[in-house]
């Protein structure tokens, strides 16, 4: 099993994405309440009643780094890389998790630059660096690595991953909220002072409507929660935000979310009340963005929640009761109750700030990851120097497929299955991504993947490793059920940029061809067709066509039959439509042979600029129906020219027929650049 992805529409501007921990293993996501780790603050509603509603902050503690520990083709591997060189920052504390080594005492720290020890209880093993210099790391019987002590660290080991997202962080806009009459519309912000003179539970601490806990009730919760609470284990929340995207454009201040949970009384405590303003930036630049529902991606916001399932119960008695064992009473039926709230309005009264909500959504994320019997598997083939990408439910390729062509039998949804691949190489401290390509599967769910990769620095790269992560998209309904895997492989130089030459005894020969065709027109197309069928070099397009404001106009078309080559043919349009929208894109199919012209263009203000198509390796033209998908290559022609956005299609009078008895009517124009095949249009037919 592993981590499993929920898709779900906010806003126009924000997509939530919810991330399960692998509930097979969900020791792996548990991180430890002190003051080295995520530091936990209980506000009660009604002041020292822990019967009422509770709202939970958590903070980040001490700079403590985090590393995982594993033993890899007998290597010891730092976070899934072997023979890692690490350069740790002087002064910082480093913790190393050596639960799954078979004797975690063996792994050591060489050399005097720092104290390192060893709890036998915690299996954790802790490094403080006090000078610069090089040690090393080892464990018997096994191929260890290089510790690098600077005053400074390498970004990825300079921050700890101990940090929720769920604390009040005044710096970066980060603000808390508690509700504060009967609307439910009405806020007061905790960490916000609009007079710039910050006192951060101002509200909590001299409102005297206020009835619950405050900041020295705060405190009193982190020392108690220390003191009970060994660790707490985490769902995550990512906020994507669209690319442009701005509150303040469409009139608002903001927006609340908020992530509750039920107890057995009915009673809701707020496992986040997280606030983001148009002054906030607490969000990150996404180094892979994506297109989802037509919209771009870029940028995103995570939160931690403690999750409702396999969760400690040191942290369910405490937040969920009064302390004493036994006392949690989180119903456990209880699902995750999420509302996105936009901010109306600021206001200051009586120096208090508050803000006013207006509109909201509200869902119910399932405590369970429905799909944990679903993961991605990635194997390093017996036969050969390649990888085999597929995946699995319930360990099993073959009922990954039936699973999947169940779901578009019965529900006539649209459904693929794409692979995301990266390539990360490890060279010296840096792990380097080289390489990035999709795989998308339309049908054979049950072929694997066949991947082999170029490691471009094979000659210095001690290691390197395979990201795969895989997405079930329902494009009917533009849903994902995504998962994740990855791979550690310490033979870099295996696959380099060239293969062992092989050694021919005899001398090659020279093949001489006789009886060249003349040019003529007619062998033109004979050598052609030939040449369709000859081994190719491909050349990869990177192509990004922004799909705001695209616009197209359909035509039929007729040719000129006093000549056979359709190349040169001439061509008359008939029937063509404006320029318009997707949305009313339309083209007609009657029972027989026709041709359509499609010319693809953006809106730049008032004028209209023609998209190219010049280098893309293929345009197609998709119709599709559940199982079932039709696709048609354009064709070339010279009447049509694809530097200006016209493209050519043949529908036959067998396929025409075949889309005539389709339920769903879309049609979608696509780019197929060699590694993506990106939608470009779509629009509707009519029988």
């Amino acid at each position: 099993m592993a981590q499993s992805s929920r898709y779900f529409y906010l806003d126009s501007d924000i997509l939530l994405e919810f991330i399960y921990h692998d509930q097979s293993n969900p020791s792996k996501y548990q991180i430890e309440v002190d003051d080295n780790g995520s530091e936990v603050k209980f506000l009660d509603t009604i002041k020292n009643n822990s019967t009422q509603q509770r709202h939970l902050i958590s903070e980040l503690g001490s700079a403590v780094v985090n590393f995982d520990v594993t033993e890899v083709s007998g290597y010891l591997a730092v976070e899934n890389f072997a023979s890692r060189t690490l350069l740790l920052q002087n002064g910082k504390t480093y913790k190393f998790n050596l639960s799954q080594l078979a004797d975690p005492s063996l792994f050591t720290i060489s050399g005097a630059l720092g104290i390192y020890s060893y709890s036998s209880v915690t299996m954790i093993g802790q490094f403080t660096p006090t000078q610069n210099g090089l040690v090393e790391y080892s464990y018997s019987g096994l191929i260890g690595g290089k510790v690098i002590v600077d005053t400074r660290a390498n970004p990825l080991f300079a921050n700890p991953d101990e940090n929720t997202g769920n604390d009040i962080n005044q710096t970066i806009g980060r603000y808390h909220a508690v509700q504060s009459d009967g609307t439910g519309s009405k806020y007061a912000l905790l960490g916000y002072d609009s007079t710039g003179d910050y006192e951060m539970f101002n509200y909590v601490n001299n409102n005297v409507d206020w009835s619950g806990g405050n900041e020295t009730d705060l405190l009193n919760s982190q020392t108690t929660a220390t003191s009970n609470i060994n660790y707490i284990k985490y769902d995550s929340v990512r906020l994507h935000l669209r690319s442009g995207y701005s509150f303040a454009a469409r009139g608002y201040e903001g927006f609340l979310f908020q992530v509750a949970a039920k107890r057995q009384t009915g009673v809701r405590n707020y496992l986040t009340q997280l606030v983001y303003l148009n002054t906030s930036n607490y969000e990150y630049a996404n180094p892979k963005p994506f297109i989802l529902g037509e919209a771009l991606y870029s940028k995103f916001i995570d939160v931690k929640i403690p999750t409702l399932v396999n969760q400690n119960s040191e942290f369910e008695d405490l937040f969920y009761g009064d302390g004493t064992i036994g006392s949690g009473d989180l119903d456990t039926t209880s699902n995750y109750e999420l509302t996105f709230k936009l901010i109306d309005t600021l206001e200051t009264f009586n120096g208090f700030d508050y803000f006013n909500t207006g509109e909201e959504n509200k869902f119910t994320v399932s405590r369970e990851d429905e799909y944990q019997d679903f993961t991605v598997a990635i194997d390093d083939a017996e036969d050969g120097d390649y990888f085999k990408i597929y995946g699995e439910k319930d360990n099993s390729i073959g009922a990954f497929e039936a699973y999947i062509l169940n779901q578009i039998n019965t529900s006539a949804d649209d459904i693929i299955v794409m692979f995301d691949v990266d390539i990360f190489e490890s060279i010296g401290v840096s792990e380097v991504k080289t390489f990035q390509t999709t795989y998308t599967q339309y049908n054979d769910f049950n072929t694997p993947i066949v991947f082999r990769p170029v490691i471009i620095n094979s000659n210095i790269a001690s290691s390197f490793s395979l990201d795969v992560t895989m997405r079930i998209w329902n494009q009917t309904d533009n849903t994902q059920i995504v998962k994740r895997a990855s791979l550690s492989v310490n033979q870099a130089a295996r696959y380099g940029k060239k293969l062992n030459k092989l050694s021919i005894n005899s001398p090659n020969q020279l093949t001489e061809v006789y009886n060249v065709l003349p040019q003529l027109a007619s062998n033109k197309i004979i050598e052609g067709i030939f040449t369709d069928n000859l081994p190719k070099s491909v050349k990869y397009v990177p192509t990004f066509v922004e799909r705001h404001n695209v616009i197209a106009s359909s035509a039929n078309i007729r040719f000129d039959t006093s000549n056979e080559n359709i190349m040169t043919q001439s061509i008359t349009e008939v029937d063509t439509s404006e320029f318009v929208s997707e949305t009313k894109l339309s083209i007609a199919i009657p029972p027989f042979t026709s041709y359509y012209k499609f010319v693809v263009a953006k809106r730049k203000g008032d004028d209209i600029e023609f998209v190219s198509f010049v280098n893309a390796e293929n345009v197609i033209l998709t119709f599709g129906d559940g199982k079932q998908k039709l696709k048609f290559n354009h064709i070339s022609n010279k009447d049509s020219n694809m530097g200006e956005g016209e493209i050519l299609f043949k529908i036959s009078e067998a396929n025409a027929n075949t889309i005539r008895g389709m339920k769903n009517n879309k049609f979608y124009i696509s780019v197929n650049n060699g590694i993506d095949e990106n939608m470009i249009m779509s629009g509707k037919f009519k029988v």
